[in-house]
């Protein structure tokens, strides 16, 4: 309570005493009369203990004009407090009937603003309810950062295996450079061997050509001996008479005969083992070839292609990805169609044909914005592939940037039924320090270095042109293509500095990601899950994002 209110009850206090205060004269009260005077008894008392009457009261009179002299000096304080009083009041009266009008004003306003009242008291009750959803999330990333500290902490623990690994790698790779070395040599001892087989066998063959020759003169012998026989034959009917003569003759003849019977079978086993000797020398050939084309793969992998080899395999190969979907699209939820178009190529893992794509204009976008869908459909054509390709699902990968694409065919039948070729993860990325960056919608490719990211084996980092918009040089962006130098797909662009390292695909499929297309398409569960990973997305390391 402030002064000027206290001094204000005060007063009406203090007036409403003085209203109600009584001065009659009670009626055994004892008066003066004519020149009495009333002496009070402590006079009385004075005076007989031998006081001076008058100086009694001389005494006393001069205390009740001390009394009334102070008496009129409060009074004329009071008078002037109650002057003052009475102003205060009326002013507080005057901003009392101000602070009345004011408030009949303001109680008109909120009478016409009830309305706006009402929805603002609705929408402080929904900000009370989306405070408490806040407070639950918050308290859900507690418990999701509480487990990424202890993925964390698994991650750690995995980097120093990765080290030694990365360790045993490097020893890995110096034994296998001198295997390298060891496999030329023995390549080229391989082919002066194969040559001397070689040899070998057209010698072979000549004296198997030989040998048949000297075969048919020896048929051709027999042949001549039995027309001599049957021309015998003849003899002996008609001359009977010389039958010993022609006895003995016929007995040098058999004996002739059976010389050559004996020189023929010779031969044959002489062809029959010129045969076998050609038939070995064959397999030795063949064993040999297979072991020249196992060590020339080997080598082969080991070889860096052309920047110009590898961008062609690329553009020989790419098929198209187009999906078909419809959304729910601006303020208003108005629904619209749209088609989505993007190149990439097949991989293939054993039996497990996919395609990579990056999500960044796809009905699967997470940036800036995802997007309410209703219904999605997709196909894979391409110059190589007889028939299209139905998109039955797709999956997210750990980073839910990157789009796995299951085709669910044979690779080995698809390959044959058509004139495509499949990509495969390299199974040595790091063996060469440069890789070649495809950008197939623009048509465009370079060759850059790339090294591997010591904090997430799941990425590499490629070395980004940061002053292409002045030179005019291509620079990697998101969604292109990152070949090893041995033509193998090494990953995916998710930024200008980092690509998705393509390998251990299988175990890196988030889980509870499939998402059916067509017919099985579920539009509100598909577009809870995209904004769960939009959140998830945040997560990442900013140097990924």
């Amino acid at each position: 309570m402030n002064r000027s209110l206290l001094l204000v009850v005060c007063d009406f206090l203090l007036l409403s005493i003085i209203s109600l205060a009584r001065f009659d004269v009670p009626p055994d009260a004892i008066l003066a009369k004519d020149d009495e005077k009333i002496v009070h008894r402590e006079v009385i008392e004075r005076v007989s203990d031998g006081e001076n009457y008058d100086d009694v009261v001389a005494e006393l009179e001069a205390t009740n004009e001390t009394l009334e002299a102070n008496l009129n000096q409060d009074k004329d304080t009071l008078q002037e407090e109650k002057l003052r009083l009475e102003s205060e009041i009326a002013e507080r009266r005057r901003e009392l009937e101000e602070k009345e009008a004011l408030i009949a004003q303001k109680d008109e306003v909120i009478s016409e603003n009830k309305e706006d009242i009402e929805e603002a008291a609705r929408l402080a009750a929904q900000l009370e309810k989306d405070k408490a959803d806040i407070e639950r999330r918050r308290e859900d990333l507690l418990a999701r950062n509480a487990a990424a500290k202890k993925e964390l902490e698994v991650l750690a623990a995995n980097l120093n295996d990765a080290k030694k690994k990365a360790d045993e790698l490097a020893a890995a790779k110096e034994r296998t450079e001198k295997e390298a070395a060891d496999a030329r040599v023995d390549l080229a001892r391989a082919e002066e061997i194969a040559k001397a087989k070689t040899t070998a066998a057209s010698k072979a063959e000549e004296n198997l050509v030989a040998e048949r020759e000297r075969a048919d003169a020896l048929v051709e012998t027999t042949a001549k001996l039995d027309d001599k026989i049957t021309a015998l034959d003849s003899g002996i009917r008609e001359v009977g008479s010389t039958v010993k003569s022609v006895n003995k003759d016929l007995a040098g003849v058999r004996e002739t005969v059976q010389n050559v019977s004996e020189e023929v079978a010779g031969v044959g086993d002489k062809v029959q083992s010129v045969t076998d000797n050609v038939a070995a020398i064959q397999q030795n050939v063949a064993e040999t070839a297979a072991e020249q084309k196992e060590a020339l793969a080997s080598i082969s992998e080991r070889q860096a292609k052309s920047l110009n080899e590898i961008y062609t395999k690329n553009e020989s190969n790419k098929v198209n990805l187009s999906m078909t979907f419809r959304h729910k699209n601006g303020f208003l939820g108005a629904e619209k169609s749209e088609t989505f178009e993007t190149d990439t190529i097949i991989l293939a893992e054993g039996a497990f044909a996919y395609a990579l794509v990056h999500a960044k204009n796809s009905p699967f976008r997470l940036e800036p914005t995802p997007r309410k869908l209703l219904e999605v459909s997709g196909t894979i054509t391409g110059k190589g592939i007889s028939k299209p390709i139905a998109v039955n699902e797709v999956a997210f990968m750990d980073d839910p940037r990157i789009l796995i694409v299951p085709l669910y065919v044979n690779p080995r039948e698809l390959e044959a039924k058509n004139s495509i070729k499949f990509f495969n993860a390299p199974k040595n990325p790091h063996m060469f320090a440069e890789a070649v960056v495809v950008d197939s919608d623009k048509k465009n490719f370079c060759q850059t270095d790339f090294t591997r990211d010591g904090s997430d084996g799941r990425y590499v980092r490629v070395k980004h042109n940061r002053f292409a918009w002045a030179t005019g040089k291509f620079d990697p962006g998101k969604g292109d293509l990152v070949f090893a130098k041995s033509g193998e797909v090494l990953g995916i662009m998710v930024n200008n500095d980092y690509a998705f390292h393509v390998q251990n695909l299988g175990s890196r499929i988030r889980l509870g990601s499939r998402t059916p297309l067509g017919k099985s398409f579920d539009g509100p569960k598909t577009t809870e899950k995209l904004a769960t990973l939009g959140k998830t997305l945040r997560t990442l390391s900013q140097k990924f994002r």
